[in-house]
C-alpha cells in the first residue's frame, strides 16, 4: 500500500473509532501555510485536534515518536488559526494522537500541551 493511501485509511479508521467513543468529527485535513492537521473533532465541550500516524509495522519507530517538538509546534499553529476561522477563541482545546498499526489505533488522549513546546 502506498503512504497517502495508507494515511487516507488510518485517518478514516482513526474517524470511526472516535465517533464510536461518542467525539464528533468537524473536519478532516485542515491545512494552512504553517501546518495542517488530519482530524478536528468535537467531545462535548473541548475542541480536539488529532494528528494521525499509520504504520504497517514498528520496523521504522513507533508512531507517536514521529510527532516531532517542530510537528508539534504547525499542528498548534494549525489549531490557532482554525480556530480563529471558525471564531472558537473561547473554547477548551486538547492535542491528541492517534497511532494506527496494522488496523489498530492506540489513542494518545492529551499526548502534548502547548506549554511542552
Amino acid at each position: 500500500m502506498n503512504r497517502k493511501k495508507e494515511g487516507v485509511t488510518g485517518e478514516q479508521t482513526v474517524c470511526e473509532y472516535i465517533s464510536a467513543q461518542g467525539m464528533r468529527v468537524v473536519q478532516r485535513n485542515f491545512s494552512c501555510r504553517g501546518g495542517e492537521i488530519d482530524i478536528v473533532a468535537r467531545d462535548k465541550g473541548t475542541l480536539v485536534f488529532i494528528e494521525v500516524k499509520s504504520r504497517e509495522s514498528e520496523a521504522f519507530g513507533f508512531g507517536a515518536e514521529a510527532v516531532t517538538r517542530t510537528k508539534r509546534r504547525r499542528i498548534v499553529q494549525a489549531a490557532k488559526l482554525f480556530m480563529l476561522i471558525h471564531k472558537a477563541p473561547e473554547m477548551d482545546v486538547r492535542f491528541d494522537v492517534a497511532v494506527v498499526t496494522r488496523g489498530e489505533v492506540e489513542y494518545i488522549k492529551d499526548a502534548f500541551t502547548t506549554a511542552d513546546l
